[in-house]
């Protein structure tokens, strides 16, 4: 028997009908998964060494080896989930969106559907298009008791765990779902509004609000107008109304005709302008009780509270007249 080593050529030959041949299960969508945060910029040896220290894959090498062979297969980064010890060729599928994917979407608060419908879309969750359509299935929303024609407001903002290529109609189930879910939570005790007036206007207040601690004293200031049946002059709902974002309104804007322009229109707008989080939703059922009826941004992202039309035109000479001194 001989003793010496393989050629090199008959060593690649064996490492090729090895890979070529370890047909290993896809990968487990019931197993306990591990979460891998792919970087841009990362190296294939930097990703299959990640990978490995996870406990994803075992051999980075034979990762690496996939890969190269692949010759045009891109990594896409993102937040991954992955079984421990799932098969390298299912892994990489997944990383190159050849295969199936277990991502970790975050859908941040106050975005519209057609926003939530693109990050989808760029994760490769669902199409974009079709996703919108079952945001307006009404059979679907009825079910899920969305008491309007659109899901908008009632996809709850979170950072969720999806397939790619899921249905478009279980996406939406289970971002309503989890609405429900946290609504169910929240101390509704005493709320003067009906759930859906209530997603409204949490939906305003997202909008609005930049300070934490303001959330609960601006929906004061809308349920104080809505008492007294005064417009609620929300500058969110015209925007809502426009294909585009603005930094700063025009007064043609404002005349922009539409049941949700406030500025128009007295009372709550027809429906939801975006997704409210939870403490939007919290501020909208337990609002601040106070006597203001006005407040305007102080451009740092607080707001300046008034309780009358003189006191609210002394607080915007006071802001103009710093805005004149910075020029």
């Amino acid at each position: 028997m001989s003793n010496r080593l393989l050629p090199l050529s008959s060593l690649l030959a064996v490492m090729l009908l090895f890979f070529c041949c370890d047909e290993r299960p896809a990968l487990d969508p019931k197993a306990p998964k591990v979460t891998v945060e792919i970087e841009p910029g990362m190296s294939v040896r930097q990703i299959a060494q990640t990978l490995a220290d996870r406990s994803v894959i075992d051999n980075p090498l034979e990762f690496r080896y996939r890969l190269w062979r692949s010759q045009r297969l891109a990594i896409h980064p993102g937040r991954y989930r992955f079984p421990r010890n799932s098969p390298e060729k299912a892994v990489l599928a997944a990383l190159t969106r050849t295969g199936p994917a277990y991502l970790m979407v975050t859908i941040p608060e106050g975005l519209t559907i057609q926003q939530t419908a693109s990050i989808l879309s760029a994760h490769g969750i669902c199409d974009s298009t079709e996703f919108l359509a079952a945001c307006s299935d009404t059979a679907l929303l009825q079910g899920l008791g969305v008491p309007f024609s659109s899901a908008e407001g009632f996809l709850f903002p979170e950072t969720y765990e999806f397939r790619t290529g899921t249905q478009p109609a279980e996406v939406v189930t289970r971002l309503v779902s989890q609405f429900w879910r946290v609504f169910g939570e929240l101390d509704a005790r005493g709320a003067v509004l009906e759930p859906g007036e209530a997603v409204i206007l949490a939906s305003i207040v997202e909008k609005e609000a930049q300070v934490a601690a303001e959330r609960p004293i601006i929906a004061g200031v809308f349920m104080n107008r809505l008492r007294r049946h005064l417009p609620l002059q929300s500058c969110a709902t015209v925007e809502f109304l426009l294909p585009e974002h603005k930094e700063r309104l025009s007064y043609q804007d404002l005349k922009t005709p539409s049941p949700y322009n406030t500025y128009l229109h007295p009372g709550l707008p027809p429906g939801p302008i975006c997704s409210p989080g939870r403490a939007s939703l919290e501020a909208a059922l337990q609002p601040a009780r106070h006597n203001y009826l006005f407040f305007v941004s102080r451009g740092d992202g607080s707001h300046i509270f008034s309780a009358t039309p003189d006191e609210h035109e002394a607080a915007l000479r006071k802001l103009w007249s710093r805005a004149s001194e910075r020029f």
